[in-house]
């Protein structure tokens, strides 16, 4: 949206979006945690990205209203705003990075993650072309597009965060049922 009303509105939509993704992350957190034996580093992990991501993506969004309210021309704020979120992805980048173990990974989510890692630095690349005024002229576009691939990596850490108990019942039931089946064949 070119207009600044529609723009207002897109960040205002973030805020919500982002503050119920914490929230229902926090509940699945909540309930999944009962079983604390269960409890793994990659359900810390995503369950932390999911809530850091999001909670200062509202935080980001209501700054930007907030300087618009103070009548700043909007390049400014887009420029300034894309400035902190591409510090904010690199700080998310930096965290992810630290806290990532592939020992226990598939290939396939090694990839996965890989892509996520180049897709972020895109981000932060991207990020800090408006903030300066290069290729993207200081923009809303870019500085959204940021915030539309923060939501697919919190999206993607809610999935994980769902479905990693079902996968792990699953296995666990199909393993036992294979281990039956064994027993009975040997008899």
């Amino acid at each position: 949206m070119d207009t600044l009303p529609g723009q207002i509105e897109q960040l205002l939509h973030i805020i919500e979006v982002s503050i119920i993704l914490a929230g229902f992350a926090a509940m699945v957190a909540t309930f999944q945690s009962r079983k604390m034996e269960s409890i793994s580093r990659g359900h810390v992990v995503s369950l932390a990205m999911i809530v850091y991501i999001s909670l200062c993506s509202a935080l980001l969004s209501a700054f930007s209203l907030a300087l618009l309210n103070f009548h700043v021309e909007a390049r400014y704020v887009w420029s300034i705003s894309s400035s902190i979120m591409g510090i904010a992805t690199m700080g998310f980048i930096v965290y992810l990075w630290k806290k990532r173990h592939f020992k226990f990974v598939s290939p396939v989510m090694k990839f996965t993650y890989y892509g996520l890692f180049a897709i972020a630095s895109s981000i932060v690349i991207i990020s800090t072309l408006n903030a300066t005024g290069i290729v993207f002229k200081r923009g809303f576009g870019p500085y959204f597009l940021a915030y539309i691939c923060n939501l697919f990596f919190v999206g993607f850490a809610f999935a994980r965060l769902l479905m990693r108990p079902l996968w792990k019942s699953v296995e666990k039931k199909e393993s036992s049922q294979l281990h039956s089946e064994r027993l009975r064949r040997r008899r």
